[in-house]
């Protein structure tokens, strides 16, 4: 009778043991954005902080083309090209230069950017060591597994390993960095390129995420591998031959989710199959910093590491941001064109009378205001704004309902016109203008830009 009573006790003991017996999982998110071309909006960086502020390992990536100034990238960006463009004429001194937009992406919160074929045409060998230099300093990591030095080293890291601390246990995501090999007009190569006097090459990216993520997985020990890649989904011949990312799906096994970009279009989706008949992702984030991809990974604990059980990617919208660069930049290009309309016989004008766009006041701020004194008097962060300089306009901001509906800042030797104001103008650094009230202007052709000798248009504040 004991021996019996001992075996049932041993049988439901064993029954609450294995019942107890739970599988540890966990998730791990990926942000990625793409093509950015300088323009890192507000509403993005505040939802990557948030974001961040939740879960510290979400990882934030970029698929590259992030160096560039297009209309929304910042002003300090504005004024480093500047003074690229007029180091370029002395050969270039070999003085380090911060990148601006690095220390931006270090704001927001990036962990890793890939090179995308805009690092490459827009600069030259040493402006580009000077661009991965203030990652490195940043603490960026900087990558691309098919770009090599002559001596067929690897040019910067290949890939980086985050180790993922969770309640669980450690997570080790491997982040492979690839770049489209045509990089330059006409499906130029890297290693005929002007500019990089053939101390760089690159080899196909689908033969080199072969070789590497082999290396990830065998060597590192990654769980999760995530590559982005400067390079689109479909060819589109002759245009982008080199787009990829359909090869890089099906022909390299062990990649869990892939980042594309360079065709400037959104992906919220796209699944594929590879060799060994494995789900991989495809995401796109669009371009400009108008999207975000976010990427999620459900994981489970193994003997060995952890496995991928479920993963999925969505397409975060941006759109108050999209939005209000598109109207802010057209009513900047319609100002442009009313000044540039005026007959050579009118003296003086006013803004109002233009019509360029609906407006009920405008700020002029003193050359060196504080960018976050612009802010206050504004109402909010608008765009990324910088400080003027002598030399510089005075900048200008055109309102309408509280919202900002134009920005003026810049040179007038590139914009073709100025508003230009007197230190007696401001108080407290700042003038407030009203259309129809104090918005007169009188008007001068004297002044020559310098390029072509073409006139420009200075408008010189008179007021009422």
């Amino acid at each position: 009778m004991n021996k019996k009573l001992l075996y049932i006790t041993i049988g439901i003991v064993a029954i609450f043991i294995g019942g107890c017996t739970s599988t540890k999982t966990t998730n791990i998110s990926v942000l990625a954005t793409t093509d950015l071309h300088g323009i890192l909006p507000y509403e993005l960086s505040d939802y990557v902080k948030n974001e961040k502020k939740k879960d510290k390992n979400v990882t934030l990536v970029d698929a590259g083309d992030f160096f560039d100034f297009e209309f929304g990238a910042s002003d300090d960006m504005n004024k480093y090209l500047s003074k690229l463009r007029k180091i370029r004429k002395n050969n270039y001194s070999k003085k380090y230069m911060e990148v601006p937009i690095v220390k931006e992406m270090k704001d927001v919160g990036y962990d890793a950017v890939v090179l995308g074929n805009h690092e490459f045409v827009s600069n030259n060998k040493y402006t580009l060591d000077n661009i991965i230099s203030s990652f490195e300093k940043q603490k960026i990591d900087v990558l691309s597994a098919n770009i090599y030095k002559q001596n067929g080293d690897s040019y910067i890291k290949p890939y980086v390993i985050k180790e993922l601390k969770t309640s669980e246990g450690t997570v080790k995501l491997g982040i492979l960095g690839l770049t489209i090999k045509e990089i330059g007009e006409d499906n130029e190569d890297l290693k005929d390129m002007q500019g990089y006097n053939q101390e760089l090459y690159m080899n196909d990216l689908v033969e080199d995420a072969k070789k590497w993520v082999k290396v990830i997985k065998e060597k590192d020990k990654a769980d999760i591998i995530v590559a982005v890649a400067h390079t689109g989904e479909k060819p589109k011949k002759p245009k982008h031959p080199g787009n990829r990312i359909q090869d890089l799906a099906t022909q390299v096994d062990g990649i869990d989710a892939i980042v594309a970009g360079h065709n400037h279009v959104q992906i919220k989706q796209h699944d594929y199959k590879n060799k060994a008949g494995e789900n991989v992702i495809v995401t796109e984030p669009g371009k400009h910093g108008e999207c975000i991809s976010k990427i999620n990974f459900n994981i489970e604990k193994t003997k060995d590491g952890w496995d991928v059980v479920d993963k999925s990617s969505e397409i975060v919208q941006f759109e108050k941001s999209k939005k209000e660069l598109e109207d802010i930049g057209n009513n900047e290009w319609n100002l442009y064109d009313k000044i540039m309309d005026i007959s050579d016989d009118v003296k003086e004008t006013s803004i109002s009378s233009l019509k360029p766009f609906e407006w009920d006041k405008a700020y002029a701020f003193k050359i060196g205001t504080p960018k976050e004194e612009i802010y206050k008097t504004i109402g909010y962060k608008f765009l990324n704004i910088g400080e003027s300089e002598v030399g510089d306009l005075n900048q200008v901001v055109f309102m309408k309902d509280n919202k900002v509906v134009c920005y003026l800042y810049g040179k007038k030797e590139t914009m073709g016109f100025g508003l230009n104001f007197d230190e007696k103008d401001f108080k407290e650094n700042v003038l407030e203008i009203i259309p129809g009230k104090n918005d007169k202007f009188s008007i001068d052709r004297s002044e020559k830009e310098p390029l072509y000798g073409l006139p420009i248009v200075n408008l010189n504040y008179i007021g009422q």
